[in-house]
């Protein structure tokens, strides 16, 4: 049910995440920082600290670390790289590792494409280094993997990902290359242990909902809740979407995960 607050109130929930996102401790230097926004952007800036931080960000259901990874997935699938590195250093602040923010871009490859996953990454390892006390993670080269090992990683995260049925119903999209995709996304991206697989479902259904990709929303929605996120969760993962990709996608969003709920 709705609950009724103040403009005050909604000011004052917006202003604490404006705190955290831009790592400003002070009141004082916090409500200077909140209208020297307003003042660049007018009632648009209004609109981002009362409704997006004040009333979406401030939601209860789903903790600032994980809004932080479902709004840094949204950003580069759409390809928003200003955007993008503001909330690389904000996502730190509320609790996500450099590592983890880095696998994002890592996961989007396969979801997004590689052209936003590089300039991603590009950007995600240009704003860890301007952040004072932070180390932005070496980035090994990947271990080269045969397809055996390959074929043993997909078992294990289709076992989790799609509950135990083969990826049998995987191999006709693509053709004669769906062998080669499967083992690639699922068997090295899915499979690594850098980011745990709840969160690289919020990944993935953040992205395919900034996509409008309802059907592959409604397949990864199913796999997210085998994963360990909560229908609550999910619905504020699609909340978090009306700010950060437009209400469309969002409303395109729910339609998905009732289905994948029914």
């Amino acid at each position: 049910g709705m609950t009724n607050t103040t403009g005050a109130e909604r000011r004052a929930a917006g202003s604490d995440v404006w705190s955290t996102l831009r790592g400003i401790d002070d009141p004082a230097a916090v409500q200077a920082s909140v209208e020297a926004f307003e003042q660049a952007l007018g009632p648009l800036g209004s609109f981002v600290i009362d409704f997006a931080l004040g009333e979406v960000w401030s939601r209860p259901g789903l903790s600032r670390r994980d809004r932080s990874l479902v709004t840094l997935s949204v950003l580069a699938t759409i390809n928003q790289q200003n955007q993008l590195h503001g909330h690389v250093q904000g996502a730190i602040r509320h609790g996500l590792t450099p590592a983890e923010i880095q696998e994002i871009c890592l996961q989007l490859a396969a979801y997004a494409g590689f052209p936003r996953a590089i300039d991603a990454m590009t950007t995600v390892r240009a704003a860890i280094q301007e952040m004072e006390g932070i180390e932005a993670p070496s980035l090994a080269p990947a271990a080269p993997m045969d397809d055996e090992a390959r074929d043993a990683a997909v078992a294990d995260v289709a076992g989790t990902l799609f509950d135990g049925s083969s990826t049998a119903g995987l191999e006709a999209p693509l053709g004669d290359f769906s062998t080669a995709a499967i083992r690639f996304a699922l068997g090295e991206i899915w499979a690594r242990p850098q980011m745990a697989r709840r969160d690289r479902s919020l990944v993935v259904c953040a992205s395919l909902a900034a996509q409008n990709r309802p059907d592959e929303l409604q397949i990864h929605m199913t796999g997210a809740r085998r994963h360990g996120a909560s229908r609550a969760e999910l619905e504020e993962l699609l909340v978090m979407i009306c700010v950060y990709a437009g209400f469309p996608s969002a409303v395109q969003g729910f339609r998905a995960l009732r289905a994948a709920l029914d």
